[in-house]
């Protein structure tokens, strides 16, 4: 089993001083690749073993100049797996062999792994795939292959293109309008090798890139619709198509027949496909909601059927202005008045202490006003002038009682 060690730059830089009883240079490696594991994604260096019979392991150079080594004990452990690199990122090695004394061979020339990268623009049905030649393979790079896998027509990876060691490194290609996914990665090939048999084969990262079509989601429904009244909420529930990847959806809302609002974006991942409406006010009478997508394009909305919910009647106004305020109640601790049927251009409310100066004041019907530790507790005046559907103005007047 491989095991690893941290050497110091300054100890390897001296080690040819250790060289005092005239043996011969240890033998260098001879082969030497640099690949990513397709199945953990991770950059996989492995070489030939030295044919020098004293050779006791192996030193890892990482970078350019070598700034850092890792040490592979063992004449026969000829693999190492870079945890700490992304197999995203470009990064450079080196390798050369030591002895029980100390030797070391001279060192390999920089080698390194592939580093794919690959785009679908939004709604095109073209790919365009770019890789970082590889460098330091002995013998040089014969041809360059790059393979793909398209959802969801392919199993397997199918060669796309060829070539040479030249380049280009980079190539573009067309796609069918149901491919949902696509899968690439490209291999760099030493002379006289094949895809089925060649021991230096380097591949690259895989990478999958999602394919935004222009399709959208064949059916969408609000399934159901209920008013909470402890809450004071609507609960919706939606069957959605979930084979469709939307970025969101839009919920939209309709209150006693005023123009559509959109209300909330609505991401669905895995059921069940539920949302709260927490902004309702229970004084409005019809709650209407309906729920639309957008083709992948951004275009083309689809709308869900409406589905509306009659909220039952609340009390009478007067009876919906609290009289008292418990500070740092969960229900009771906010003043704020709930009335029926408000137009929505007209509502103002102010509070006074028993000084009449003014401490709060609001002309948003879901604002309220919540007494805090710092509040003096007593009686407070309160004002309220508000504008209801019927054009009517009406002036509420009283007192709050703040308890704690």
């Amino acid at each position: 089993m491989m095991r690893r060690c941290l050497v110091s730059l300054a100890l390897l830089l001296v080690l040819p001083l250790f060289n005092l009883r005239g043996q011969e240079p240890v033998a260098p490696v001879t082969d030497w690749l640099a690949t990513v594991d397709e199945a953990s994604q991770q950059i996989v260096l492995s070489w030939r073993p030295s044919t020098d019979t004293a050779a006791m392991g192996y030193h890892i150079c990482s970078g350019m100049p070598c700034l850092d080594y890792d040490t592979v004990f063992g004449r026969l452990d000829t693999t190492y797996r870079c945890l700490d690199h992304s197999a995203t990122e470009r990064h450079t090695y080196r390798i050369h062999v030591f002895d029980s004394a100390y030797n070391v061979s001279s060192l390999t020339p920089s080698f390194g792994n592939i580093v794919l990268t690959a785009d679908v623009p939004r709604c095109a049905t073209q790919v365009t795939a770019s890789w970082t030649p590889y460098e330091g393979m002995p013998g040089g790079v014969d041809r360059y292959c790059l393979l793909v896998r398209l959802e969801p027509y392919d199993d397997q990876y199918v060669p796309y293109t060829v070539s040479d060691a030249l380049g280009p490194f980079s190539h573009t290609f067309s796609i069918d309008e149901g491919t949902t996914r696509v899968w690439l990665k490209v291999q760099a090939i030493g002379p006289g090798g094949s895809l089925d048999h060649q021991p230096l084969v380097s591949t690259s990262n895989i990478v999958a890139v999602e394919r935004h079509t222009v399709d959208t989601a064949a059916f969408l429904d609000i399934l159901s619709l209920q008013y909470d009244s402890i809450d004071t909420r609507n609960l919706l529930s939606f069957n959605i198509d979930t084979s469709f990847h939307a970025d969101h959806y839009t919920l939209w809302r309709r209150v006693d027949r005023q123009p559509w609002d959109s209300i909330a974006a609505l991401v669905f991942d895995e059921p069940p496909f539920q949302y709260a409406d927490l902004t309702v006010n229970p004084y409005d009478s019809l709650h209407c909601y309906r729920l639309s997508v957008r083709d992948a394009c951004g275009l083309n909305p689809r709308f869900s059927d409406s589905l509306c919910i009659v909220v039952p009647t609340p009390p009478e106004p007067a009876q919906a202005i609290p009289n008292i305020v418990v500070v740092g109640d969960a229900d009771n601790g906010v003043f704020r008045p709930r009335l029926r049927g408000l137009k929505g251009d007209l509502y103002e409310l102010y509070i006074y202490n028993r000084n009449g100066l003014l401490v709060y004041s609001t002309t948003d019907p879901l604002d309220g006003w919540t007494p805090t530790a710092s509040t003096p507790q007593g009686a407070y005046a309160y004002a309220l002038r508000v504008r209801f559907n019927n054009n009517r103005i009406k002036i509420y007047t009283g007192s709050v009682l703040v308890i704690k």
